[in-house]
C-alpha cells in the first residue's frame, strides 16, 4: 500500500496557529486529505514554467553536467559501463516499492521490486570515534540507485566529516518517481516507513546519542514527513516517560489501517528530550505538510529546515509552492532558496554549491556569508536562522551548544 502523511491538526486556521501548542490531541492520518483540486492545482502550478524549462529543472543548465567530484553525472564520465547501464536500467524499468514475494527469481526481484535498503557507513577515517554523541541518516530522492545513493552519502561524510547511515528508497523508474513526488499520497510505501521508523526511534532512545539527523531529499522528505507524523503521535502519548499499553494498542492499530506495518513491540514511550535529539534537513522539500510535534517553553520540536532551489520543479510541489496557502501546503521552520539556481540532483545542483561558498579543502571559510547561497525567505518567523543550522556542522564541526 502506498501513503502519505497529513498532520490532522490542519484545521482551517492552522496556518495562523502555527507554533502554538495544539489544544487537543490530533488523529493519526498518512494519506494525503487535502481536495483533488488542491493536489492537482498545485501541480499546475508546479509547472507553470514554460515546458523548455521542465527538463533543466530537474537535470540542471548543461554546465553542470560535465565531470566533477561527488556529481552524480560521474555515473557517465567515470567508465564503468555495467554501473550506468545498471542505472539506466533501474530508471527506465518500472518497478514496486516493496519486497517481492519468496517464489519470484532473485534477479527478477531486484529488477522489479524496490525495498528501503539501510546501508551502514563505512567511513575512511575516524569520524565515529570524533562524533560519538551523533548518528547522521539519509534517505535520498528521485532517480537514485544504490550507486547514486552511495555518492550521495559519500559526499555528505565529505562535506561534514560524519559517518551516514543510508536508508535507501530506491527509483521506481524516472516516470514512476517523478508521479510518486506530484501525487503525494503514492510518496512513500509501508517498507520504506517501517524500516526507517526502526532505525530512527532506535537512536532517539539511545543515551549515548544527543543528536539524530536526518538529511533527507526529495521524495525522501514525503518519507520524512510520514516518519515525523508517527513519532509525533506517539510522543503526544507518552506520559511521564510512559506510554500507555491502550495507547500503544491504539497506535498501532490505527497505523495499520493507514498502512504503516510497524509492529506492536516497535512502538516506545518518546520524551520530549528524547524527541529534542532530532534534526531533520530536507532538500527539495516536496512534502505538503510537515508541522512541529511540540512547540513548548519556546522550543520547537524537532528542528526543521528545507533548501530549495529557485528552478527546482519538484521544491514547487512544496516547499516553494506559488500559492501554498490556497493549496494548505504547511512546511515548519526556516525555509531557504538559492536564487536563481536550477536543478534537482543532490550532489551537484545543492550541495556543491554549499561547499563552493562555505568551505576552502575541507574547511570552513573565516567570514563567508552566513547562508550562502541560500537566503532565507521566512525570515519574519526565524530571524535568528539567517544561518542555516545544518552549516554548524560543515568541515566536521560542531559549532552548537
Amino acid at each position: 500500500m502506498l501513503y502519505n502523511c497529513r498532520i490532522a491538526t490542519a484545521r482551517p486556521d492552522a496556518r495562523k496557529s502555527a507554533g502554538k501548542a495544539p489544544s487537543h490531541a490530533r488523529a493519526l492520518v498518512f494519506r494525503d486529505e487535502r481536495d483533488l483540486s488542491d493536489q492537482l492545482g498545485g501541480i499546475a502550478e508546479a509547472l507553470a514554467i514554460a515546458p523548455t524549462s521542465w527538463v533543466p529543472s530537474v537535470l540542471g543548465l548543461p554546465s553542470s553536467w560535465g565531470s566533477v567530484p561527488y556529481s552524480e553525472y560521474e555515473l557517465v564520465w567515470s567508465g564503468n559501463a555495467q554501473r550506468l547501464a545498471g542505472y539506466l536500467l533501474d530508471i527506465g524499468v518500472p518497478s514496486v516499492p516493496g519486497r517481492a514475494p519468496r517464489w519470484v527469481p532473485r534477479r527478477l526481484a531486484s529488477l522489479l521490486w524496490h525495498p528501503l535498503r539501510v546501508v551502514a557507513p563505512t567511513p575512511k577515517r575516524s569520524q565515529a570515534a570524533e562524533h560519538p554523541h551523533e548518528a547522521w541518516f539519509f534517505i535520498n530522492g528521485i532517480l537514485t540507485d544504490d550507486a547514486v545513493a552511495r555518492l550521495n552519502g559519500a559526499y555528505l561524510t565529505h562535506l561534514f566529516g560524519r559517518p551516514v547511515t543510508l536508508l535507501e528508497n530506491l527509483t521506481d523508474s524516472a516516470p514512476v518517481d517523478l508521479l510518486e513526488c506530484a501525487i503525494e499520497r503514492f510518496g512513500a510505501s509501508s517498507e520504506h516507513v517501517h524500516a526507517a521508523f526502526v532505525r530512527l526511534m532506535t537512536a532517539l532512545k539511545d543515551p549515548t546519542k544527543r543528536r539524530v539527523i536526518v538529511v533527507c531529499h526529495s521524495q525522501g522528505t514525503l518519507i520524512t514527513a510520514v516518519l515525523l507524523e508517527l513519532l509525533g503521535h506517539v510522543h503526544e502519548h507518552t506520559k511521564a516517560n510512559r506510554l500507555s499499553g491502550a495507547h500503544a494498542d491504539a497506535i498501532h492499530a490505527k497505523a495499520h489501517a493507514e498502512g504503516v506495518r510497524v509492529r506492536r513491540d516497535e512502538i516506545k514511550p518518546l520524551s520530549a528530550r528524547e524527541l529534542g535529539k532530532l534534526e531533520l534537513y530536507c532538500f527539495a522539500n516536496c512534502a505538503s505538510h510537515m508541522r512541529y510535534v511540540r512547540t513548548a517553553s519556546g522550543k520547537r520540536l524537532p528542528w526543521i529546515e528545507s533548501y530549495g532551489n529557485e528552478h527546482d520543479i519538484v521544491a514547487r510541489l512544496g516547499m516553494l509552492a506559488p500559492s501554498p496557502a490556497k493549496r494548505e501546503i504547511a512546511i515548519d521552520g526556516p525555509r531557504y532558496e538559492h536564487s536563481g539556481a536550477w536543478g534537482h540532483l543532490l550532489n551537484i545542483h545543492y550541495l556543491r554549491a554549499i561547499e563552493q561558498a562555505q568551505l576552502v579543502e575541507g574547511q570552513p571559510v573565516a567570514g563567508s556569508e552566513p547562508g550562502a547561497p541560500y537566503r532565507l525567505i521566512n525570515a519574519a518567523e526565524f530571524p535568528e536562522a539567517a544561518a542555516p543550522r545544518l552549516f554548524s556542522y560543515l568541515g566536521g564541526a560542531n559549532r552548537l551548544p
